[in-house]
């Protein structure tokens, strides 16, 4: 009977892998990773994937491996209590299986949690399995200038005037709530959210001045909270037609000083720029939004939206831009599998920024027209993964660094800086621990023109926020 049902079931699962055209039609079999843990297990300690042998490997290690264990493990409980009671009844009989069964549940809960393990560290990028724990050179210096456990990871880093009547200062966003810091990275104003985790935090600018942060939660809403964590108005999609918000970003796309905010889905429903009332002022279909990005990407002194396709397995990525009142003004299409990107002044600022992008073991720089600036060495990096970048200025009077953090399937997140000339003077890797945001921040070292980098470095489930400067050159 187990034999038929397993069999039955993996059958099912392979004909709707073979006939889905979706990228994530491989999940039909996530249920097997759990009913097959042994064979799973031994599959993970193979020095190689066994499913990039033929299309056709999930049906023979499920259906024929898999409904053979499913035949077998009950036939040996059976074999077991016979053994141990050999004048038992039918009924006793049955009744020592069914008790059997904790141990297996036991045992295969164990040997899933084993493979899944081993999985993440085979999955690793062999480029920088070496990394883990050092970093590549010596040419920059670190120190730990905050460390906190009780706002969990933070989601940005920002340096700017978000209170009234207080100078630029920097700020933490963090899950749970926002940390104020000045010059010296001494505490100056804390808060803590009473409605709990939320994916990105970010502060913003308001018609009244007064502290705002625009939050995400996963898979639930985007909200507007005030200086006290109260929610003012909130943007939830219909959960129960399987609509949900992926994400949200804050800009001033009309120029009169305050943020307007772009809540996103990722299929159907697409873009909805709303104000700080909470008004939706236009809505924007988007079939498969890939990244989305509020920057003055024109040169015309105003943020747009530029969002990408995330359809790309041709290769062809396509860029869009909207104007402030959702107008498509520009379209580009570039040849590559990243879908993620950051806009970005850098090698030099023109009046149009660049394109970041992250490939297989480089980072690509490409204008607003589609060619190439730059292709710079990126030795671990894969092509999907959030990824942040900054400029910053090492050096007085000096051309800026590029600073990018990338965040790797499953568990690492690496940090590349390359100097002006494009070469890469340090790089480190990180193991990190549950969800996180990719964060970066350049600021003003003692209110000089030098700047130095704070990163965002996971530990355990919270964060410490780790500078970089530069290290005394021989």
């Amino acid at each position: 009977m187990t034999f038929c049902l397993h069999l039955c079931l993996a059958v099912f699962a392979f004909m709707t892998f073979i006939n889905s055209k979706s990228s994530t039609a491989g999940l039909v079999f996530i249920y097997f990773l759990f009913l097959d843990a042994p064979i799973h297990l031994l599959i993970t300690l193979l020095p190689f994937s066994v499913f990039d042998l033929s299309v056709i490997m999930p049906l023979i290690i499920y259906g024929v491996f898999g409904s053979s264990l499913w035949f077998l493990i009950p036939w040996l409980m059976d074999r077991l209590v016979i053994r141990v009671f050999p004048n038992a009844t039918g009924t006793m009989r049955w009744a020592s299986v069914i008790g059997v069964i904790p141990l297996f549940i036991v045992g295969f809960t164990f040997m899933g949690s084993l493979t899944t393990a081993l999985s993440i560290q085979k999955e690793r990028p062999d480029e920088l399995k070496k990394l883990l724990g050092s970093t590549s050179s010596d040419y920059l210096t670190r120190r730990v200038v905050f460390d906190d456990m009780s706002l969990g990871k933070v989601s940005r880093i920002i340096r700017g005037s978000y209170r009234p009547n207080i100078g630029p200062e920097t700020v933490l966003a963090f899950h749970r709530g926002v940390v104020y810091l000045n010059d010296s990275y001494e505490v100056q104003s804390r808060i803590e959210f009473s409605d709990g985790y939320f994916q990105t935090v970010s502060p913003v600018h308001t018609a009244d001045d007064t502290p705002h942060f625009i939050t995400y939660k996963l898979f639930e809403h985007a909200a507007l909270l005030d200086y006290n964590g109260k929610e003012v108005w909130r943007a939830a999609g219909a959960a129960d037609e399987g609509r949900y918000v992926d994400g949200v970003q804050s800009g001033d796309i009309d120029g009169d000083g305050k943020d307007e905010f772009a809540v996103y889905h990722r299929y159907r429903e697409g873009i909805l720029l709303i104000d700080e009332s909470g008004r939706t002022l236009w809505k924007h279909p988007v079939n498969a939004l890939g990244h989305l990005e509020m920057k003055d990407v024109r040169g015309n002194d105003k943020e747009e939206i530029l969002y990408s396709n995330s359809n790309n397995a041709n290769r062809l990525t396509v860029f869009r831009t909207l104007n402030s009142e959702g107008v498509l003004v520009d379209e580009l299409e570039i040849s590559t599998a990243s879908y993620e990107f950051v806009v970005i002044g850098w090698p030099v600022m023109e009046v149009r920024p660049n394109i970041l992008l992250t490939e297989e073991n480089e980072i690509r720089v490409v204008d607003m027209k589609g060619t190439t600036v730059v292709q710079l060495e990126a030795p671990g990096c894969r092509t999907f993964g959030k990824v942040i970048a900054v400029t910053v200025r090492f050096q007085k009077d000096e051309p800026a660094f590029l600073a990018v953090r990338k965040v790797l399937h499953p568990d690492l997140a690496v940090l590349f800086v390359y100097d002006a000339n494009g070469s890469l003077v340090f790089q480190s890797a990180q193991i990190i621990e549950g969800s996180m945001q990719p964060s970066l921040a350049a600021v003003s070292a003692d209110g000089t023109s030098i700047e130095r980098l704070l990163v965002g470095h996971g530990h355990g489930y919270g964060e410490r926020i780790v500078e970089y400067s530069l290290a005394q050159q021989p």
